[in-house]
């Protein structure tokens, strides 16, 4: 799935955001926690059908203001890759490119997710949103 959104935030804040991986969870459904172990690789816990409740990914591309993605290192197929373009002054255009593509007979809990590409359009609507708020508020918080 591909997805492009124009934000109304600076191209800098908008990467904070995707860096700040303790935040994924306010706009990611299914997502309970994600937490970075190291500069590259995350731990997530999540609730959504098809999905083990907790698997690793690994931070492949990292150019500060510009790029990041990261990848699934185990049973689940899982990528994202989200390039940034300045729009205007404090306008961010970004393409967002995501694989999502579970794997084997992982039992889901009744209340599990499904993801599907219109939940994550969703999902990245809220990101927007939650950036947005943030900037024009003053409160977006540096990347953890």
């Amino acid at each position: 799935m591909d997805e492009r959104i124009e934000i109304a935030a600076p191209r800098d804040r908008v990467f904070e955001m995707w860096t700040a991986v303790g935040q994924f969870p306010s706009f990611m459904t299914g997502v309970d926690l994600v937490h970075l172990e190291t500069e590259e690789r995350m731990r997530w816990r999540v609730s959504v059908a098809g999905v083990d409740p907790v698997f690793y990914a690994v931070i492949t591309e990292l150019v500060p203001g510009r790029r990041i993605a990261w990848v699934s290192v185990d049973q689940t197929t899982m990528g994202w890759w989200i390039d940034l373009e300045e729009a205007g002054p404090d306008r961010t255009c970004m393409t967002v490119r995501t694989i999502w593509s579970p794997r084997g007979s992982v039992r889901a809990p009744a209340t599990a997710h499904e993801l599907d590409e219109r939940t994550i359009r969703c999902d990245l609507q809220r990101f927007r949103a939650l950036v947005e708020e943030a900037f024009v508020e003053g409160t977006l918080e540096e990347a953890a």
